[in-house]
């Protein structure tokens, strides 16, 4: 047989086995779920048998469906839809079972404001606190007054376009996230507040002071400072010296001693 012929022929034989396989694949039952949780698992709020179960319970006959029937594009709408995800990608492996990856949200405070607690996620959204799961991290309240927020999990603080955005809110946000993203920080502290006037006051485990941090420019350099002082002041006079420590003015630490 002459080679041109014989490639064609090989060439027929493997588009036939293909489509043979993608045709038996489809008319096959789903063989189950493959469920992967994207990034640090201990951050979220979610599990994978979270995950599973919410799939599970928007389509509780989905084990007994064929492949060609799996409805992946509505699982992923549902997925996203959920406030403790982020994204989700839905679709099926080469041996049947329906794979997901979700990109979950991360709180990085607990927020107590207006009379209701949420956590605030990493990306800017407010959620509501988990049933399940329970996330410790630092708490964030709001002494000063603002408008009542009638559809607070709404709200999307990353949404730069948004000029009216709550400004304790964001503040605490900015907070929050630069803490979470500077782990030798946010190991010292527990509390976040804005103050009555509007300032950004941290309060540290260890002791019984404030620190104000004002607004959230230089922040980088506030806690360089903060921390240089930590370790050359507070290490040799103690946890208890002062009352106040106070990083709104530019380049300095402003100590307010106790009383005794």
């Amino acid at each position: 047989m002459k080679r041109p012929v014989r490639n064609i022929l090989i060439a027929v034989l493997v588009i036939a086995i293909v489509i043979t396989f993608h045709t038996v694949r489809r008319n096959s039952i789903m063989r189950g779920l493959e469920t992967i949780i994207v990034g640090n698992q201990k951050e979220c709020l979610l599990s994978v048998a979270d995950v599973d179960s919410l799939i599970m319970e928007a389509y509780p006959t989905l084990k007994e469906e064929d492949i060609k029937n799996v409805d992946c594009d509505g699982v992923e709408k549902m997925l996203e839809a959920h406030p403790y995800i982020e994204e989700a990608s839905v679709g099926m492996t080469t041996g049947g079972k329906m794979k997901t990856e979700v990109t979950p949200a991360i709180p990085v405070v607990r927020l107590f404001y207006q009379g209701n607690e949420y956590y605030l996620s990493y990306n800017g959204r407010c959620l509501p606190l988990a049933a399940r799961h329970y996330r410790h991290i630092i708490v964030g309240n709001v002494e000063s007054e603002e408008p009542q927020l009638h559809n607070i999990t709404a709200l999307n603080l990353a949404d730069t376009s948004n000029h009216k955005q709550p400004e304790s809110l964001m503040k605490i946000w900015k907070m929050a996230t630069f803490l979470h993203d500077n782990s030798q920080y946010d190991d010292v502290f527990d509390q976040i507040c804005i103050d009555e006037s509007g300032d950004i006051c941290i309060v540290p485990k260890l002791g019984d002071m404030t620190v104000v941090v004002g607004d959230t420019n230089d922040l980088d350099k506030k806690f360089e400072n903060l921390w240089a002082f930590f370790e050359q002041g507070i290490s040799q006079t103690g946890w208890d010296t002062y009352s106040v420590i106070n990083l709104k003015y530019r380049d300095q630490v402003v100590c307010t001693k106790r009383k005794r």
